[in-house]
């Protein structure tokens, strides 16, 4: 969840638990160990979010809470006008057997 959805809504100006902790699904671990905590961000992205896969493996993250003109101080998530590369923890060469493999076209 990027769009500040923590507690299952987040419209608009009503996001008020953001997931600032991205986790990996490892679905070949055992039942309650699928779950990767990964470092969290210092940056709530909230309910106008995006998030696109880059060809390198990172996610390229976007967003902020909508507000009806921009909102830079006033707010309890403001207008957020940054982007973030998050790295999966499986792209530091150690770990690099671990990465998803393409297996298509």
């Amino acid at each position: 969840l990027i769009n500040g959805a923590g507690a299952g809504v987040a419209g608009w100006e009503l996001g008020r638990d953001p997931v600032l902790a991205p986790v990996i699904y490892h679905t070949d671990n055992p039942l309650g160990k699928r779950f990767d905590v990964q470092n969290p961000t210092a940056i709530p992205r909230m309910y106008h979010s995006t998030a696109v896969l880059l060809r390198d493996g990172r996610v390229l993250v976007g967003g902020s809470n909508p507000h009806q003109f921009y909102e830079f101080g006033n707010a309890l998530f403001p207008t957020e006008l940054s982007l973030e590369a998050f790295s999966p923890s499986y792209l530091d060469p150690p770990l690099a057997g671990l990465r998803p493999k393409i297996l298509g076209p």
